[in-house]
């Protein structure tokens, strides 16, 4: 390849693709004319078989007719004279031409004119001396022969003996085939002209029919391309209308653009969420920072300043942590780390973590059960440490918190945190695990807290498969049910 053409080809245009518009069109028209041409095909062999076998049959009877005059009668000649006699005499075309040879292939009688209009060459075996028992020759021997008149003629022979053994004769058949011939002919320019009149119908057809089948995806395609932020909430019109095959489609669609839809207004939600959460911090820090540099402050009020910095930026650390966890765990592609444990060892663990806070809420920590759990041990010991600390902050002092390990019928396994705090409001249930969504009394019970805790349970029990419910009484306390699904054999 020259280098010309090597840089030529990348820019080469790409071949063009047909739509599905045109391929239904062809499909349909070529199932048309393959259908068409079979049909006229079959119909032209019948005709052409039905008008072969009258006319084999009629020349068949002429010369059986002339077959028994001959072969019985001694004057023969005179009966075959009357009758090729009236039918060279009195008919303008005569339907059949007769003519009888001797052993030497010559003339003994024949129609008029007949050796101008079908010299007798023209038959088969015409000069050939037959054995007088030779029986007759088969149909496929026949000759079909155009005259100088313009006329088409079946011909055939037929050697015969006479009352004479030793004299032969031959009997030459020849029958105008004309109207039979101009029958077909006609019948073929029809059949040619209901095929084009049906290719062009099927074109036409196939078209309005393909347009008309695809306009929902027309439709569909429109729809799409309407859709933007502000019109997120446009839907396919109707998708019980359209075929069956489509209604598939359709309704997947609109359930897309519902899911994305909810995933916009999430989105909207958390980004504002996010922002009034990271708001509270960081006006906090300007608002130190002004005040201290206000006017010349002691190394107390400036350690003072810089502690309470502190404990804003770990909010905000906190904060910024469990959005990057959440983030992380809601990716397509997030995979976790599964082995079989008893959760009983992770209650102990988180029990010890909050053994100081619980000891200043004097709350009571119980666990019981037993039961093994198939999943993500770093996982669900966040799923129990951020349950007790709920439990723990939005209580009052000598709150009694119980965790209990039970394995189900299905070898599934469930976890149940109770509580005897504060409780829920019922409004406020169908909320309580939306992202930085908090109740009036959170930022009294713990001001440091993002309204992520539940979230982060919902999205870790997502990831196992599991399921995770709350029941509230408010001022009698709350009870979350974890069910982690059997792991894998």
């Amino acid at each position: 390849m020259s280098l010309k053409s090597a840089e030529q080809a990348p820019h080469a245009e790409p071949r063009r693709r047909w739509s599905i518009t045109q391929r239904l069109v062809v499909t349909y028209t070529l199932s048309a004319v393959a259908m068409l041409a079979i049909t006229a095909i079959f119909l032209n062999w019948t005709l052409h078989s039905s008008l072969h076998k009258a006319e084999q049959d009629y020349i068949d009877d002429r010369i059986r007719v002339y077959r028994g005059i001959i072969e019985h009668s001694p004057d023969f000649l005179f009966f075959v004279l009357q009758d090729i006699e009236w039918q060279g005499s009195f008919v303008k075309y005569p339907q059949y031409y007769a003519r009888l040879l001797n052993d030497q292939c010559h003339i003994i009688i024949e129609t008029a004119h007949m050796n101008k209009l079908i010299p007798i060459e023209k038959f088969p075996d015409a000069c050939v001396t037959k054995e007088t028992s030779k029986v007759r020759p088969k149909s496929d021997n026949n000759v079909v022969y155009r005259s100088e008149n313009g006329r088409s003629y079946l011909l055939e022979t037929y050697w015969t003996k006479t009352v004479e053994p030793s004299q032969p004769v031959a009997i030459q058949i020849a029958i105008d085939i004309t109207s039979q011939e101009n029958i077909i002919q006609t019948n073929q320019r029809q059949m040619i002209a209901i095929i084009m009149a049906g290719i062009l119908f099927a074109v036409l057809f196939s078209v309005v029919v393909a347009r008309r089948v695809l306009s929902p995806l027309n439709e569909l395609a429109e729809t799409a391309k309407q859709i933007s932020m502000d019109k997120i909430s446009m839907r396919a019109t109707d998708p019980e209308r359209w075929p069956v095959e489509l209604q598939t489609l359709a309704i997947a669609f609109n359930e897309m653009l519902g899911r994305l839809e909810n995933s916009f207004i999430c989105l909207f939600h958390s980004a504002a969420n996010l922002a009034h959460a990271l708001r509270t911090p960081i006006n906090i820090l300007m608002g130190e920072a002004e005040v201290a540099l206000s006017q010349e402050r002691s190394p107390d009020e400036y350690r003072k300043v810089l502690e309470s910095s502190l404990e804003e930026h770990m909010r905000l650390s906190r904060l910024i942590e469990a959005v990057f966890f959440l983030s992380r765990a809601e990716n397509p592609s997030a995979a976790i780390e599964r082995s079989l444990f008893n959760p009983l060892e992770e209650v102990e663990k988180v029990f010890s973590f909050y053994e100081a806070l619980a000891a200043d809420k004097k709350a009571q920590l119980t666990s019981h059960g037993d039961g093994l759990v198939s999943g993500d041990r770093i996982f669900i010991r966040r799923v129990i440490s951020n349950l007790v600390s709920n439990a723990l902050y939005y209580s009052t002092p000598g709150v009694k918190i119980d965790i209990t390990v039970k394995q189900l019928e299905d070898n599934s396994l469930e976890l149940v945190v109770s509580d005897t705090g504060f409780g829920i409001d019922d409004k406020n249930l169908s909320r309580i695990f939306e992202r930085f969504f908090r109740e009036e009394t959170s930022n009294v019970c713990n001001p440091n807290g993002s309204g992520l805790g539940l979230s982060i349970v919902k999205c870790i029990m997502d990831l196992h498969k599991g399921t995770v419910t709350i029941q509230s009484v408010l001022g009698q306390g709350t009870t979350i049910s974890c069910i982690f699904p059997p792991g894998p054999n």
